[in-house]
Order: C-alpha cells, then structure tokens, then sequence
C-alpha cells in the first residue's frame, strides 16, 4: 500500500474552510475566552510591573462591538481596555497597530472614549476609519528604510499614555497570504526594536495579531526576544518549534531517562493484561506494535503530544487506540472516536521495518487521517484517494513517527506517496531516495507551479500531464525522512530538473449527449 490522503496546508495552494456544521463552538468559545483573559491579564500585569508583557495570541482587531470580522471572533483589546475601567483604571490607553491591516474593529469599539488613541501603519484600505485614529498606509511591498521610517515618524507623534497595546503583525512579511506589506524579519526586528525603546519603562502589552506566512511566528519570537534584551540573537534558519517541542515530549517518554518523582510516566507504561498475561491469570499479552508499543502506550503518547485534545476540540468524544498485526504488512494503529451517535475511524497506519539503501527505516505502508464530520465544497474540494476530508494533522503525525524511530534506533521515516500532492506536502521534510527521481519531482513542481495543488494533482491523477510530450504516470518512489539528514548528489538533482520538462494537456469537454428524435407511432 501506499501513504492515504490527508487535506494539505493552506500555504500549498488549498483552502481549509470549514462549513459551520463542523465548527466545534464550545472549543471556539473557549480559545476565545482564554485570549481575551490572556491580554487581559497582561494588561494588569504590566500597569502592576510598569513593563512590557507579552500575550501569545491575541490582537483580534477586526471585530467590532456587534461583530466579528476578518478572522476575529471578540476584540481582545477592547475588552481588556472595558475591564481596566470597570476596575477603576482612570489613565489614558493607546493602541499601536502594526498588523497588515487597519484597526477597523477597535476604533469602532473605543469610538468616542476619552483618553484613549489609536495610530496604525498598516497596507490596505478598510474603508474609512472614525475621526482620530492615526493611520498610515504603506504601498505594496515596502521596503524595510521606509516602512521602518513610517513607524518611527508615527511613534513620534503617539502621545505618552499609562499603557500601550501593541500589535506587532506577523503578517507584514514579504509573501504573507493575506498582507501586501512586504518587509523582511531584519526590518521587523528594527521596528520591534524602535517601539520598544519608545516604551520603555512604561507599561505596554504585546500581541501577535495576523502572520499568514511560513516565518511569521518568527517575526513574533524575535519581538520576545528583542523585549528580553536579546535583540541581537537570530533564529536558526531551520529550526522548527513543532519539532522541538515533540522532540521535549519524546524525551519526557523516553523510559530511559528514569521514572523518578516528579517525572511524567513514559509512554510504554505496563498494563495490567502485562502482569496477568505471564501468569496466565487473564488474557494472553496484548499486541506490540514494532515489537514495543501497546494500544496503551500510543494512546498516552498522543495525549501528551495534545493530538487527543486537537481531535476532541473538532467534535469527537471517547477516543481509543486499537492496535493489531496486519500479518505481512505491517501492525496496524487505529485511533476512532464518537460522534452523532456512532464511532468513526479517524486515524488509521500500518507500519513496518523496512530496508532501504542499506538502512532500517520506520516504513508507512498505509496512513490516512480522517474527518468524517467535515464536508467537501467548493471552497474544500475533494482530493484524488480521499474518501473524507483530513485531520489537518499530517505534520503533526510525521513528528509521532519520528519519534517512533528514534526510540527504535532507525534511520528515519519513509513512505511511498501514491498521489501528487502527497509529495508537494511532504516535500518540507522528505525526499526521494535517488537523485533522479527528486529532480524529476522538482521539475514536475516547477511545471506545475502555475496551476492551485488541487489542479495538478488531479492533472497528474487523470493521466493529463506529459513528460517532454509523452504521457507522464505518476511514479510512487519512497521518499524518506532521515534523523540525520544526507544530502543528495546536488548536481545530479540538478541535472535530472533541468532535463525534464512537463505540460499539461486541457481538461477534456464533456461530449453532449446526442439527441434522438422519437419515432412516430
């Protein structure tokens, strides 16, 4: 078998819209109760400290006092800025808004407030803003001098208020989805590094607002770091936090870093089937997935890893693991869960050990992630071998099985794509095992660059793409993902790309039905 389906990210060309029936309203709710506590709670914290203090998300700027809007369900600030002056906080507030996008739905909520001011540099129009609030609008791509400039001359004119909200905008980087300013992490370093020398020593709360882009959480940490006095420092060009912290959580796990007090359990704790199985005082021992992992095991793995949790949050209720052996493929691993009255499978691998260019990898021959309660639309369409939409989880579960093969002492992990856009998602951190293959891969992406994922893969599914005009047939290789990562021969890559060429044929017309004139009685 192959690697199933799962829905692939934004960033390569699908939408993840969901129809409202999916949305989980209380996991909504609640995500934006803790927001709102959470800048809230920062807000406080800064007036007690008189320093700036940092919420993590937040910045929800859209939404209006009847409405949300642009991606914001309730608008945190305004609801921090409501609880202060209930509490008695008399002093004056600024909002400095540095998202892509202008503060629409916090001027509408703080309209007409005494003591309060709103400036923003952002790179769209909105439409008209109320009457004070101080807005510069950069042109599309801006480069770092001026953007940074426009910051400084608005921070020029900001009066001196008791605390600052800041919206440090993730979204201001060249190539972000959603924003046309355009700068780079260096400049958004220097704006963070203005801002913060113009507050300091007052009180002044921090949030993300929009970041639509690969490395905006890195605008973001770097405006932590430029508030501890860590400026100068760089993020590692590859580091990756969902990784880091799966790599934290597997060593937590790890039993061989002992059990002590204090210690969470690793995640192959013994069961009772394992003390009465020997004994033979209940059931015979139950199955081991690799020789190692119990049903048990895997279940508290993805507890901790917080995938139970996500999946709970999307409407499914009494999760279980079930595990068993395939008897030749693999041993299998289910995770199902209740939802409108039954249960449905959600998660489903079969893994095995599996020999390749003369290195034991943890192999999967089969992995699909599955939403049954989602439905595909236009805004979601359905993608070739998906039987449900997915689980929004395949970057997540690469991390799992990652995990799994270092526990086991294997090279790494590797699958088989047997459709295109299962390569394009996995390309971050996979690649095909022979040069030639990956550089076929790499021209087959370039030719196809032109058209959404979705289009091309099914270009590619339906037999319309054609290699230097010959009928070009998907080629299911294993790709495979290293723990310690061996570069491919560069130059051949390099060769196969530049020798291959693809086109794709047009979508067939549909051949109208012909009409047949009845014959007279």
């Amino acid at each position: 078998m192959s690697l199933a389906p799962t829905a692939p990210s934004q960033d390569e060309g699908a939408t993840t819209l969901s129809d409202p029936s999916e949305v989980p309203v209380d996991a909504l709710l609640d995500s934006v109760r803790l927001v709102c506590g959470g800048t809230l709670g920062a807000a406080r914290l800064a007036l007690a400290r008189q320093t700036p203090v940092v919420n993590m998300a937040g910045g929800f700027h859209h939404a209006r006092p009847d409405k949300g809007g642009g991606f914001c369900t309730v608008n945190d600030i305004a609801v921090a800025v409501a609880d202060l002056r209930a509490s008695g906080f008399e002093g004056s507030v600024a909002v400095l808004d540095l998202d892509a996008h202008p503060p629409d739905g916090t001027a509408a909520c703080l309209a007409g407030q005494p003591k309060t001011w709103i400036g923003s540099v952002s790179g769209s129009d909105w439409g008209v803003l109320p009457p004070g609030v101080d807005e510069t609008r950069v042109p599309d791509g801006c480069d770092d001098v001026t953007y940074v400039q426009k910051v400084k001359d608005l921070l020029a004119r900001m009066p001196a208020s008791d605390i600052t909200f800041v919206i440090a905008g993730g979204d201001v980087l060249a190539g972000d989805r959603f924003g046309r300013v355009g700068i780079t992490l260096h400049g958004a370093r220097k704006r963070d590094v203005a801002i913060a020398a113009a507050l300091r020593g007052r009180a002044s709360v921090w949030l993300p607002g929009g970041g639509y882009h690969a490395d905006s959480w890195k605008l973001f940490a770097g405006t932590v770091l430029v508030l501890a006095g860590l400026g100068h420092q760089r993020i590692t060009a590859r580091y990756d936090p969902l990784s880091a912290r799966f790599q934290r959580i597997a060593h937590l796990l790890d039993p061989e870093n002992g059990n002590t007090a204090g210690k969470a359990p690793h995640w192959e704790p013994f069961s009772l089937e394992d003390l009465e199985g020997p004994l033979r005082l209940g059931p015979e021992v139950q199955p081991r997935v690799l020789g190692h992992y119990t049903a048990q095991g895997i279940e508290y793995a993805l507890f901790r890893y917080g995938l139970l949790s996500y999946v709970e949050r999307l409407g499914y209720s009494r999760l279980r693991v079930q595990v068993a052996s395939t008897g030749g493929t693999g041993d299998r691993i289910m995770v199902l869960g209740h939802a409108g009255g039954r249960e449905h499978l959600l998660s489903d691998a079969v893994v095995e050990k599996k020999d390749l260019q003369g290195e034991t990898f943890l192999f999967a021959n089969w992995l699909s992630l599955r939403h049954p309660r989602a439905r595909f639309s236009d805004t979601r369409p359905q993608l070739p071998g998906q039987e449900v939409p997915g689980l929004g989880l395949s970057r997540e579960t690469t991390e799992v099985l990652l995990a799994m093969a270092q526990r086991l002492g294997l090279a790494g992990v590797a699958f088989r794509p047997m459709w295109y856009h299962l390569a394009v998602v996995a390309r971050g951190r996979f690649h095909f095992c022979t040069p030639e293959r990956q550089g076929r891969f790499e021209a087959l992406m370039r030719d196809l660059s032109s058209l959404p994922l979705v289009d091309a893969t099914r270009a590619v599914a339906e037999g319309r793409v054609r290699l230097d005009g010959r009928p070009y047939p998907w080629e299911p290789d294993e790709m495979l993902c290293r723990l310690s990562p061996v570069a491919l021969d560069a130059e051949a890559v390099a060769q196969e790309r530049e020798r291959c060429h693809f086109t794709v044929e047009p979508t067939p017309e549909p051949i109208a039905a012909p009409s047949v004139k009845p014959e007279p009685l």
